[in-house]
């Protein structure tokens, strides 16, 4: 009999560098507990307010935003003299080209606002991330519009665009082209409906000296991060005797929905539970495809299903059985007796993929079992301790997740970041009449993520997060090699220059591979990622017929 041979490449996890601003641990009681909650007390992150999570993502992209202004305003042969910089909206001066730098705040009509109390309804937040009954088609539903229309930007009904500091705040409004001298190009010009609040940009224009609002010729972000250098241990290590490794593959993976089969089953005979074993299979066998050639595997999200969606007649009928009944504890039963079942077999199915030698490294996700705000804590280790007693393979890492594997970053994240993203956003030209609106594909979204040098641009606005000070965890420092997005409706990808455009030599340094890896509950797929090359292809498990 052969055996496998595993394919190895080293891999840094800096993941934790997200862990410090997650949800704060609980203090033991007992001895000593009082001055441990008093400590607790002044450094929990709610003794802050949300302002500083602005302020500090400003901090952290203001400089990047000013220069990538300047260079556009040189490449049009502007005099950079003639143009001020001003460093607190609150000095601007009427009539004169300036450089500001600042938040972007959208405000909606109050009668067109969204209701808070539905903010983050399944429904509505999840509608693009877990969409029920969706087709095989992979058709949007009109939930999932409705949201989008809810939140499309049309100053002919009221709403108001503003960059704002710690100063103050003014009004946006698009100029027109080649206005003083200045041609407008459309990839740079504002669009209120290609950003979000909560966007760090820097805009070029003048304050009219008559209503105090500022006519925009550009837009300009963060862009995308410098690359790290790669270190020489890092280098070395793909190197083994004088001679090179095999090209490193690492495997992404979501919506495993472990405890449920896929919404599509019913219609196409099929089994979710057929095909995660056909995946393991694929895995652990050196006679299917390339799957020994997976270094490590990386899950983003979605490993337990999701809880089912209750109508409202059946939430009434439950609510008045236990008021009747007193069976309080009956309805606590019923409603987590289905996560702890999806725990347990996603527990057992991990377990089978270490066992085989193969690192696994899981990121929590919306219906997972840890706190709802970003970032999001690694899930328990007594919930998965048959995975956690591989403890040289199995990670359990934050959402966001980071790591270096074979001298490549790797950052990704279960995708709320950008299904939340596409509700701000449109696609192509609009003509501001909501029926018309169509979302941005997830592959545009996580490319504005990127073009924006920031993570989870719509947080904490919509997106919830916790409060932080000192920095924001999630601004893009430095670049990724690849980028991903979980539980996306399809597979798409993308390879981006560092000047963020599409990369035209995909041979060159510094390209981004970019991700929407799709969830295999709906769609039987998953992603294999060359890390020398930054090629990517899918791998398709289809059950039907057999």
């Amino acid at each position: 009999m052969t055996e496998t041979t595993r394919a190895y490449t080293a891999t840094h996890q800096s993941w934790q560098r997200f862990h410090e601003f997650a949800a704060p641990l609980i203090s033991s009681s007992g001895a000593g507990s009082a001055a441990a909650a008093a400590s607790n007390q002044q450094h929990h992150p709610y003794a802050r307010q949300y302002s500083h999570v602005y302020s500090a993502r400003l901090a952290g992209l203001r400089a990047r935003c000013l220069e990538n202004a300047k260079a556009k305003l040189s490449e049009n042969g502007v005099d950079l003299k003639d143009v001020d910089v001003v460093d607190h909206i609150i000095g601007v001066k009427d009539g004169k080209l300036c450089i500001l730098v600042g938040t972007i705040v959208k405000e909606l009509d109050p009668k067109r606002r969204p209701n808070v109390a539905a903010e983050y309804n399944d429904r509505d937040t999840c509608s693009f991330l877990f969409p029920e009954g969706m087709l095989v088609d992979n058709s949007k539903l009109e939930g999932a519009q409705e949201s989008l229309r809810s939140y499309l930007f049309d100053s002919k009904k009221g709403d108001v665009l503003h960059l704002e500091d710690e100063s103050g705040r003014v009004e946006l409004a698009a100029a027109g082209a080649g206005e003083d001298g200045m041609d407008v190009d459309n990839s740079d010009a504002l669009d209120a409906n290609k950003v979000c609040t909560g966007v760090v940009a820097a805009v070029i224009g003048e304050v009219s000296a008559d209503k105090g609002i500022m006519h925009v010729k550009s837009i300009h972000f963060a862009g995308v991060p410098a690359s790290d250098d790669k270190s020489g241990d890092e280098k070395r290590e793909s190197v083994v005797d004088g001679e090179a490794k095999d090209d490193p593959m690492i495997l992404l993976v979501s919506g495993l929905a472990c405890g449920t089969d896929s919404p599509s089953d019913n219609q196409t005979g099929g089994s979710l539970a057929l095909r995660r074993e056909m995946l393991l299979e694929y895995l652990t066998s050196s006679k299917l495809g390339n799957g020994a050639g997976v270094s490590r595997v990386i899950v983003a999200g979605g490993g337990i299903a999701p809880k089912p969606a209750v109508s409202p007649e059946s939430n009434k009928e439950n609510s008045t059985a236990s008021g009747t009944n007193g069976s309080k504890s009956k309805k606590v039963k019923h409603e987590t007796t289905p996560m702890a079942l999806s725990l347990r077999e996603l527990d057992l199915y991990f377990a089978e993929i270490l066992s085989a030698g193969i690192p696994v490294d899981y990121i929590p996700g919306w219906h997972d079992p840890t706190n709802a705000n970003w970032p999001q804590r690694p899930i328990h280790s007594c919930l998965l301790p048959n995975s956690c007693s591989f403890v040289d393979l199995f990670q359990r890492s934050t959402n966001p997740y980071e790591s270096v594997v074979g001298g490549e970053r790797v950052l990704g994240s279960d995708g709320l970041n950008v299904t939340d993203l596409r509700r701000y956003l449109t696609d192509g030209d609009n003509s501001n009449e909501s029926g018309d609106a169509k979302a941005v594909s997830t592959i545009e979204a996580l490319k504005q993520t990127l073009k924006y040098g920031h993570i989870a641009p719509t947080g904490p606005d919509s997106l919830p997060m916790f409060p932080s000070s000192e920095s924001d965890p999630f601004v893009l420092s430095k670049r990724p090699s690849v980028y991903f997005s979980g539980n996306s409706e399809k597979f798409e990808t993308a390879l981006v220059a560092s000047n963020g455009a599409d990369a035209a030599d995909e041979d060159a340094k510094n390209n981004t591979r970019l991700v929407c890896v799709p969830s295999f509950a709906l769609t039987g797929e998953v992603v294999l990622v060359n890390m020398n090359t930054l090629s990517c292809e899918v791998i398709s498990f289809n059950d039907v017929g057999l």
